[in-house]
């Protein structure tokens, strides 16, 4: 599989390799990993991509996110 153009990057490091990284070894699971790995592409391709959707994509993530952490950031 060919990976698109607005998912590598200046093509140091792709989009799937940053997740690989800030993920490793996390103690979170499921809905909190899936919403925060969908936040970071969104993230990851607006500046390649241009689109004001992919900021609102993510901010909708973001909040996704925030519903499933149990009892806050610090838990």
């Amino acid at each position: 599989m060919t990976t698109p153009p607005h998912y590598i990057g200046d093509g140091r490091i792709t989009c799937k390799d940053a997740m690989d990284s800030m993920m490793y070894g996390l103690r979170y699971k499921g809905a909190i990993t899936y919403w925060w790995g969908c936040a970071l592409k969104y993230i990851w391709r607006w500046p390649y991509k241009g689109v004001r959707e992919d900021l609102e994509k993510a901010k909708a993530c973001i909040n996704y996110l925030l519903e499933y952490l149990p009892g806050g950031e610090d838990s």
